[in-house]
């Protein structure tokens, strides 16, 4: 699992990585708008990008709720839609925060994940 909580945090994928298209398209038009001119981007205020990986979806979300048990499967999703290969799925606990997680449309993803990926994606 990787977290997108600045602009810069794009550096943790590589150009050449299928996820770093769509991730920094998503950056550049939730986090870049928002970040101060000092480069402050308040993220526990505004919310951030998750990029689920391979095993991320068997465990509690753990590194996103650090008091929580959350597994993807419970999280109240807003909308999802499928784009590039890529699920992205949205979260809002308020008007204010939010997550995006964005999910490789992969064969690793369980039947009872990509059952409630396609039971909440945006026609």
């Amino acid at each position: 699992m990787l977290q997108f909580k600045h602009p810069s945090d794009i550096s943790q994928l590589s150009p050449s990585d299928p996820a770093h298209p769509v991730t920094q398209d998503l950056i550049s038009r939730l986090i870049t708008p928002l970040t101060s001119p000092s480069g402050h981007y308040d993220n526990d205020a505004y919310g951030w990008i998750v990029l689920i990986q391979e095993g991320d979806l068997e465990r509690p979300l753990t590194d996103v709720w650090p008091d929580g048990e959350w597994t993807f499967l419970d999280i109240p999703w807003e909308g999802i839609l499928l784009r590039d290969g890529f699920f992205q799925a949205i979260y809002l606990a308020n008007n204010d925060f939010g997550l995006v997680f964005i999910i490789p449309d992969a064969e690793w993803l369980s039947q009872s994940v990509r059952e409630m990926l396609e039971k909440h994606l945006d026609p």
